[in-house]
This record gives structure tokens, sequence and C-alpha cells, in this order.
């Protein structure tokens, strides 16, 4: 993520600029607009507290948003595995895809969440292996070993 090069842009000039990628980018990985967009707010809530001490204010984001989808995907898991744990009457039904949601977005959803992450980084945001490498701050050998197994999941996932 370039940011305006020598220019000094404020804060405001950062969230119109990236808001709505980022929104995207964190719906793609955590598949709930709600969740995108509060997942992107916190990232801009960190901007905020740090503003003036950050060189790239886009990159940070980026880093900072994925993060935060990564965290809220291991805390959801976690908690509908408790929640299945419970009495049946007692479990909470996982949200249903969107009505138009297509084969594609559907198998998706399907692939574990660190794989997924890296699949909507590297195809979605064309990001190369060393920058999701230093976003997910893991190997660049992980990077490929998520995305060649993540591909793997999601041909098992349409063919189905």
């Amino acid at each position: 993520m370039d940011d305006t090069a020598g220019l000094a842009q404020t804060f405001d000039d950062v969230f119109r600029e990236h808001r709505e990628k980022l929104v995207r980018t964190a719906f793609l990985i955590v598949r709930s607009r709600h969740v995108a967009e509060e997942l992107v707010h916190d990232g801009f809530i960190q901007l905020h507290q740090n503003f003036d001490h950050v060189a790239s204010p886009g990159g940070f984001l980026h880093t900072v948003v994925v993060r935060l989808c990564l965290t809220w995907l291991k805390r959801r898991t976690m908690e509908l595995d408790r929640a299945h744990r419970l009495p049946s009457s007692s479990v909470v039904a996982e949200t249903p895809a969107p009505e138009d949601a297509d084969e594609v977005w559907s198998a998706l959803a399907q692939v574990d969440p660190d794989r997924r992450a890296v699949l909507v980084l590297r195809f979605y945001e064309d990001l190369s292996y060393d920058r999701i490498a230093e976003i997910l701050e893991c190997p660049v050998g992980t990077v490929r070993s998520r995305l060649h197994r993540g591909l793997a999941d999601l041909r098992k996932e349409i063919e189905r």
C-alpha cells in the first residue's frame, strides 16, 4: 500500500483513502460485513492513537486489520467449539451465508481461517509473499504452504 509519496496526509485523508478497501478485505476474511466494519474501525482507532509515529499509515492499517481479523476468527472458533459442548438447546447457530453468495464465496468460507487470509491477501489484495509474511508475522515458506494448502482445500470444497 503506497501512501502519497512525499505529501503529509491527515488522518481524515487516510480514512477516506483506505476505509472501503479495508472493509472489503476484512469481509473476505471474516465473512461478515458488520464484523469487518468493526474490525476496520478498531484498526483506525489504533492508527489514530499512533498517527504521529506511523511512517506509512496505509501499511500500518492493512497489517493491523488483517491481524484483528485473524484474532477475531480464532476467538470465534473457540467460542463455537465451546458452544457445541453445551446441551443442544443452548447452541447458537452460525450466521448463514448471504443469499447472493456464489459457489466460490461459500467454498472460501469453509477454508481454514489462516489459509483463507493468505488466499485473500494473495489473490484479492495481490500482495507479494514477502508482504503477506510480514503482515502475518510468519516465514515466507509458511505463506507458500498455506497458499498451496488453501488452494487445495478450495478446490475440494468447490468439487463437493
